[in-house]
């Protein structure tokens, strides 16, 4: 009896328990994967979204930097055509000044009693000559006294006065013995000797090859003893001694020294010294004679030669008569004339008479 009241647990109830259970988990898995989707694409919107506002925000940071640079330059421009314009104006201003101040003064000129602007242009060409000999005399620059000669003969042309033909007769004379004096060309000769120097280097050096001459004992019969010594002998006659063959640093002192030497030649060119011209190019043409012996080195010792035997001497002319000429016109213009134009006057005269 006892046994029988004991439950027996049924296998139906067993069985049906894990049922309910396996049920909501299909479903959820079916459920979560539609969000999983819409997750992931609204991520990926969102990255390309982000990618293009960093990529629009790039490009309108590069453009903004193009406007900037662009508006930089356009307001330097705007500021210095806005200087130019400032600095035109002061300097139109200054002209007006200028201008007024001239008309002025010769408004002023005018009003005293005997002046003219003849006499001005007189003293300008006075002033011209006296700087044209300066030129000639003290600073030996023929070039800048032809063009202070020609504006005072330009000065005494635009005059139109009979009276200082003589003047300008001189002024011509003047000019063309500068024209002969300014004919040698230092230039020339100068870039002349700036050319051996730089190729003083090569013409200096021994020549690399050399020509030796066939060995012919192989075909000929065995010398004696005494043929091959004397075949070891070498008599060479000389009328003039020559130094011992150089090494490497004898050259480049022998390079060096004749550069100095050109140096101070094409100095004496500048200065027109002659003399230290010509003993310059004379010490290097005798150290290329004596310490070389090579074709190179005869033909630079030629080329030196060349140069040596160029005058180089400035032969300045007396350029003051046609000042001289000018002052005395005007003095026997302001005051009486003197003895010297009578008698100058008197004898040529007489020359004419006796012709």
């Amino acid at each position: 009896m006892s046994e029988n009241k004991t439950p027996i647990p049924s296998t139906k109830k067993t069985a049906n328990k894990p049922a309910p259970a396996a049920a909501p988990s299909t479903t959820a898995t079916t459920s979560n994967k539609p969000l999983y989707l819409v997750a992931t694409l609204f991520t990926l919107l969102l990255i390309a979204a982000v990618a293009f506002f960093q990529f629009r925000l790039e490009t309108l940071v590069s453009l903004n930097g193009v406007l900037e640079h662009q508006i930089k330059t356009l307001d330097q421009q705007s500021r210095s055509q806005l200087e130019t314009s400032i600095g035109q104006n002061l300097e139109l201003k200054k002209i007006a000044q200028m201008n007024t101040q001239l008309n002025a003064m010769q408004q002023t000129l005018n009003q005293i009693p005997g002046a003219r602007m003849d006499d001005w242009k007189l003293a300008e060409v006075e002033y011209l000559l006296r700087l044209a000999n300066q030129r000639v005399t003290l600073q030996h620059e023929l070039s800048g006294a032809m063009a202070l000669f020609d504006a005072a003969n330009k000065i005494l042309a635009a005059l139109d006065d009979p009276g200082l033909l003589n003047v300008r007769e001189k002024i011509a004379e003047e000019m063309l013995a500068l024209g002969h004096e300014g004919q040698l060309d230092r230039q020339g000769i100068y870039t002349q000797i700036q050319a051996l120097k730089t190729q003083i280097h090569q013409q200096i050096q021994p020549p690399a090859t050399f020509t030796q001459t066939p060995d012919k004992s192989q075909d000929q019969q065995p010398e004696t003893l005494l043929q091959q010594l004397s075949s070891l002998v070498h008599i060479r006659y000389s009328e003039d001694a020559f130094d011992a063959p150089l090494n490497a640093q004898q050259y480049q002192i022998l390079e060096h020294s004749l550069l100095l030497m050109l140096e101070q030649s094409q100095w004496a060119l500048l200065k027109a010294d002659q003399g230290l011209y010509e003993s310059s190019l004379d010490s290097a043409i005798g150290w290329v004679n004596k310490k070389l012996r090579h074709q190179q080195a005869q033909t630079l010792s030629e080329n030196l030669l060349q140069l040596k035997n160029i005058d180089i001497q400035l032969h300045i002319p007396d350029v003051s008569a046609s000042l001289s000429l000018l002052r005395q016109t005007l003095n026997d213009r302001t005051y009486r004339p003197s003895l010297k134009t009578n008698k100058a006057e008197v004898t040529s005269a007489s020359t004419e008479q006796a012709l």
